[in-house]
């Protein structure tokens, strides 16, 4: 499975642009000192090519480090770095994190060169961000949250860079989101319950969807009915799941704000996710960002057991096996579920690229 700092391909090629922004606002002050090495330029014209899709990936996975070896040339800190944000922007075709660090690299560059300039850098690189690149970059991890990429350890994840990427990262959003769990009320021992497949339960989705919209104030929201109550035929917990994508995840006065208001009350706040439910607990509205990838993995699952009804039958068998179980918290029970929904999962990716 790709790291989450990977990006889709797609996502990648819109920040590579900008990073070719970030990288070749400090590009003069390596070419001060070496304006006969091309690497670096060349670096940035790549990422320029890769983000306009006449590259592809397999053939720029190891052209950023050519840039970074141009940085043994030049003397000065601020060239040096400048060097490092070329290679960074030609490797976000290998990875998407890499836009961060061609950015985090010109920033420090420009703070190198002039006392004070790295914030100003900063301020520029979120100021030139186009609203789909924006979107993209919010979906990566945020510093140190995970260990899979460059923004887990490393020279990203630490000192000057660090700082740098995480107020960018912070500037993405409204506010920095929460780093921890917040399980409101706290644990809930429950006994899971099934119940044969109800015809309301789609009912009951499209009379909280037009209660969301109406929240909301908007009709253009993206809302889906998730999990096995979504399922037609599948026996399930009598709770209707629903997710909901929302521009932005710590903006919780455009979203959760109204939600509350609707009567609605809050259960989970984490990081890149809320989650709300009815006061009778019968309807839980789960909160992602636009474009988040644990939208697709709830969408992929639920069109997989629509379709395949040995998978359908597997699903419903584990459940009922765990079924006799006391649980001191639904999350657990959720939990216990994870091996055979990634085998499930696993085979419907399979499905797609037959």
């Amino acid at each position: 499975m790709l790291s989450p700092q990977s990006l889709s391909e797609a996502d990648r090629r819109l920040v590579a642009s900008w990073a070719a922004d970030c990288a070749e606002r400090v590009l003069r002050l390596f070419e001060a000192e070496a304006p006969d090495d091309d690497r670096p330029r060349d670096a940035i014209a790549r990422a320029r090519a890769y983000a306009s899709g006449e590259l592809d990936t397999a053939g720029e996975i190891r052209r950023r480090f050519v840039a970074n070896r141009a940085s043994q040339v030049v003397s000065s800190p601020a060239a040096k770095a400048a060097a490092w944000s070329a290679g960074q922007a030609a490797g976000v075709a290998h990875m998407g994190a890499h836009a961060l660090g061609a950015a985090a690299y010109a920033a420090k560059a420009a703070e190198l060169h002039q006392a004070g300039a790295g914030t100003a850098e900063i301020a520029w690189q979120l100021e030139h961000l186009s609203d789909p690149a924006r979107t993209a970059l919010r979906l990566l991890p945020a510093l140190g949250t995970d260990p899979s990429g460059p923004l887990g350890s490393g020279l990203l994840a630490s000192g000057v860079l660090g700082d740098n990427i995480r107020a960018i990262q912070n500037g993405l959003r409204r506010r920095p989101d929460v780093t921890a769990l917040e399980l409101v009320g706290g644990p809930e021992p429950v006994r899971v319950e099934l119940h044969d497949a109800n015809p309301e339960w789609p009912e009951r989705y499209r009379e909280h969807r037009q209660r969301i919209l109406d929240a909301l104030e908007t009709s253009t929201v993206a809302i889906e009915h998730i999990g096995s109550t979504s399922v037609p035929g599948l026996a399930a917990k009598p709770i209707v799941d629903i997710v909901v994508a929302v521009e932005d995840i710590t903006a919780e006065e455009d979203y959760l704000d109204p939600l509350l208001a609707a009567g609605y009350v809050l259960r989970v706040r984490e990081p890149r996710h809320r989650m709300v439910r009815t006061p009778e607990r019968d309807v839980h509205v789960h909160l992602y960002e636009q474009g988040a990838p644990e939208i697709d993995e709830y969408l992929l699952l639920r069109d997989h057991l629509r379709s395949d009804a040995d998978d359908r039958a597997l699903y419903e068998r584990t459940k009922r096996e765990l079924l006799g179980r006391s649980w001191d918290d639904m999350n657990d029970y959720a939990d216990a579920k994870t091996e055979v929904i990634l085998a499930i999962k696993a085979r419907a990716r399979a499905a797609l690229r037959r």
